[in-house]
C-alpha cells in the first residue's frame, strides 16, 4: 500500500507565506523535492475566520491586515499546489468559533452567545458553576484537550450544525480540492456541554428526566487546587455514548453531504492518538466494531457503536511525543508505551483495526533542537502508519529542516 506524506500550513504561523507568491511558489517547490505528495492548508481557522472568499464565514483579512480581503487564498494554494502534483486539502477547525484571550466580535462564538458550548465546574468557593465557555473566569472545570483557550460551540445544537455543515458544504461546492481535513470535531473536554439545551436533548436520548444534574453524571472536587472528578453518577455511561453519538452522526451528515454533492474528494479526520483519554472529547474514532473495555471499563456495546473510523477515509493522527520508540518510554520509566511515537501508532492501529488509514501526525516544536529525534520520529511513522504528517511548515521554514524531512 503506498503511503502518503503531507505538510501543513497553518494560516497565522505561515501568513508572509501564503499572502506573498514568491514565498509560496519556493516553499511549494522545497516540499516536492522534499517528497511530500501533499499539503493541508488551513482555510477556516479557530477564530472562524477563513482565507477565502465566502458567502458565511468572515475573511481572515477583518482581522488580520497581512491578509487582503479582497483576494482568496485557498485558490491560490489549490492552483500553485496542482500546478507541482501536489495534492491539496482545505483544513476546516470545526466547533472552534472564537479565542478566549484575543476575543472578536465577528468570531461566530460571540456573534451568537446562544451557541457557547457551557461548561460544568467549580468556583472560588467549590460551588458548582455552568457558565458559558466565554464566562469562566474564577471558574475551574476538569482538564480539557486545549486547557479553555478556544471558544467551542455546542456540538449538540442544532443551529451549530448546520453552520458547520453549511461552511462545509461551501468549501466543496467552490473548489477543486483532493479532501478536507476536520478539525476539533469534537467537544472540548469532559467539561462540556452541560447547558440546558443538551441537558433536553440527552433527556429525550434517555427517555427520562435528570434529577440531579450534572451530579448524576459526575460529582467534582478540588484535590490541592485542582478540580477534579469525585464520583461518577449512573448515567455516565449514557452521557459518554450520548456525546459520541452527537459526534459520530455529525461526521456521518458530512459524509452524505459528499455523496449528495457527488464530489469525488476525501474525507479526513484530525484527532490525538491517546485513545485512552479521548473519551472526554466525545470523539470515538474506533471502528465500530471496537468494543474499548479495557480502556474505558464503564461502557459497552451501545458505545462502540458510536465509532466513525468507517465513515471517513483517512484518519490523521497525532503523534505527539519526543520519545520515538516504546523502549524510550521504559527507560524514562513511564508507564504508558503509548506516550511514544510507536507506541501511539499500536494502539490507533488496534483501535481503528485497518477500516481506514493511520496517518502519524507530528508537532515539530517537540523536537526542537534535536533534528535526529525528528528524522528518527519521522521514519516511525511511515514504518507504523499508513505514512506521515509534518505539523507545521513554519517550523521546517525556521529550523531549515527540509533535508530531515526529505525521503
Amino acid at each position: 500500500m503506498k503511503k502518503n506524506y503531507y505538510l501543513w500550513i497553518d494560516m497565522n504561523a505561515n501568513k508572509s507565506r501564503i499572502t506573498n507568491l514568491r514565498l509560496l511558489e519556493k516553499v511549494l517547490d522545497r516540499a516536492v523535492e522534499s517528497g511530500f505528495e501533499s499539503v493541508v492548508v488551513g482555510s477556516k481557522n479557530i477564530a472562524g475566520f477563513g482565507i477565502y472568499h465566502s458567502n458565511i464565514v468572515n475573511h481572515y483579512g477583518l482581522v488580520n491586515q497581512t491578509f487582503s480581503i479582497e483576494k482568496d487564498y485557498l485558490q491560490m494554494m489549490i492552483e500553485e499546489g496542482h500546478k507541482r502534483g501536489l495534492k491539496v486539502y482545505a483544513a476546516i477547525d470545526v466547533f472552534s468559533e472564537g479565542k478566549r484571550d484575543d476575543p472578536s466580535p465577528l468570531s461566530p462564538g460571540y456573534q451568537n452567545p446562544s451557541w457557547q458550548t457551557h461548561m460544568y465546574g467549580l468556583d472560588q468557593q467549590d460551588g458548582v458553576q455552568i457558565r458559558p465557555i466565554a464566562d469562566m473566569k474564577e471558574v475551574q472545570a476538569v482538564e480539557s484537550t486545549d486547557d479553555f483557550h478556544d471558544v467551542f460551540v455546542n456540538p449538540v445544537h442544532e443551529e451549530v450544525q448546520e453552520y458547520e455543515l453549511s461552511v462545509i458544504q461551501e468549501i466543496i461546492q467552490n473548489y477543486s480540492l483532493d479532501g478536507i481535513v476536520l478539525d476539533r470535531v469534537r467537544f472540548i473536554g469532559l467539561g462540556s456541554d452541560f447547558s440546558e439545551y443538551t441537558r433536553e436533548k440527552f433527556e429525550n436520548y434517555i427517555g427520562h428526566s435528570v434529577k440531579k444534574w450534572p451530579e448524576d453524571i459526575y460529582q467534582l472536587h478540588r484535590i490541592n487546587g485542582v478540580v477534579e472528578v469525585k464520583e461518577y453518577g449512573y448515567l455516565f455511561e449514557a452521557w459518554l455514548t450520548f456525546r459520541s453519538k452527537v459526534i459520530k452522526d455529525f461526521i456521518f451528515q458530512v459524509r452524505s453531504l459528499i455523496q449528495r454533492l457527488n464530489k469525488n474528494i476525501e474525507l479526513i479526520d484530525y484527532t490525538g492518538s491517546w485513545y485512552p483519554e479521548y473519551y472526554g472529547t466525545g470523539a470515538n474514532w474506533a471502528s465500530k466494531n471496537y468494543i474499548p473495555t479495557t480502556h474505558y471499563p464503564w461502557v459497552g456495546p451501545e458505545y462502540a457503536k458510536t465509532g466513525y473510523a468507517e465513515d471517513i477515509d483517512g484518519l490523521l493522527s497525532g503523534f505527539y511525543y519526543h520519545e520515538v520508540t516504546e523502549e524510550e518510554i521504559v527507560k524514562k520509566g513511564k508507564a504508558a508505551y503509548w506516550h511514544s511515537v510507536e507506541g501511539s501508532a499500536r494502539i490507533a492501529n488496534e483501535v481503528v483495526q485497518g477500516v481506514t488509514p493511520v496517518i502519524g501526525s507530528l508537532f515539530v516544536l517537540q523536537y526542537k533542537d534535536n533534528p535526529k529525534q525528528f528524522k528518527k520520529a519521522i521514519d516511525m511513522c511511515f514504518k507504523k502508519s499508513d505514512g506521515c504528517m509534518i505539523f507545521d511548515l513554519c517550523y521546517i521554514e525556521d529550523y531549515d529542516w527540509w533535508k530531515i524531512c526529505k525521503r
